[in-house]
């Protein structure tokens, strides 16, 4: 995996191959102050949603366009759904379908708390790190690997060929390194997934593969992204 600047979303014209584009929500204030947002229901703050609006603009500007679009139930990405989902000259909006298996990981008791305050907690009661609390990883990875799954799917049964799934930093980051497993692709668990980043995997019908193609992206912000060469997963 190289850091290369930014080369630009392209749209999948190929009827064999769904192209996912993994979207990150936009910023909320919780985000910002490194308060554990988890299962909390916080909207975008103003800068969330100014930078859900130039990621929908800048995918317009490429010629992307979703045939549906698979989201977290929650606030923060509803709202970024909204955004992203911009009129195209009166061309009717995309089917959404709302689905808490998108969900960032439920953070149990230290949900809402400050990160540094969650650490102060996890020492205090037997924990090597707060990450020892809330949802057990295994329940939150096959919680997303179902929404994923039932996504790519349900877009397949449709005839889709670009579909967005609009989730959480730790969510996308736990579906990566599924993905990587196993796969030469170990560098990726070590990415930011930035607010509004995008994350495009293609998914192959006929054998079931999954292939990323470029990793947080951040190039509607000005940024560049990581660029990965057809690192075929699962």
């Amino acid at each position: 995996m190289t850091r290369a600047r930014e080369t630009g979303y392209t749209s999948n014209e190929d009827d064999n191959v769904v192209r996912v584009f993994l979207v990150r929500h936009g910023q909320t204030d919780h985000n910002v102050k490194k308060i554990l947002q988890g299962h909390r229901d916080i909207p975008l703050n103003v800068d969330g949603v100014k930078q859900s609006h130039s990621l929908g603009e800048y995918l317009q500007s490429r010629g992307v366009h979703f045939d549906r679009v698979y989201s977290s139930d929650l606030t923060r990405c509803r709202e970024t759904t909204a955004e992203l989902l911009l009129p195209v000259d009166d061309a009717p909006a995309p089917p959404v379908k709302y689905d808490a298996r998108l969900r960032e990981r439920d953070m149990g008791v230290i949900e809402g708390m400050h990160l540094a305050e969650a650490e102060r907690y996890a020492a205090k009661h037997g924990g090597g790190s707060f990450r020892d609390f809330g949802e057990p990883a295994d329940q939150f990875m096959a919680r997303l690997r179902a929404g994923l799954e039932a996504a790519v799917k349900d877009a397949s049964a449709h005839g889709c060929k670009n579909v967005a799934v609009v989730s959480h930093g730790g969510a996308i980051r736990g579906l990566l390194k599924w993905l990587v497993q196993g796969a030469g692709g170990g560098d990726l668990q070590q990415v930011i997934v930035f607010n509004t980043s995008v994350t495009v995997v293609d998914y192959t019908k006929h054998d079931g593969q999954y292939t990323v193609r470029t990793v947080g992206n951040t190039a509607h912000l000005g940024d560049g992204e990581f660029v990965v060469s057809d690192l075929k997963l699962r």
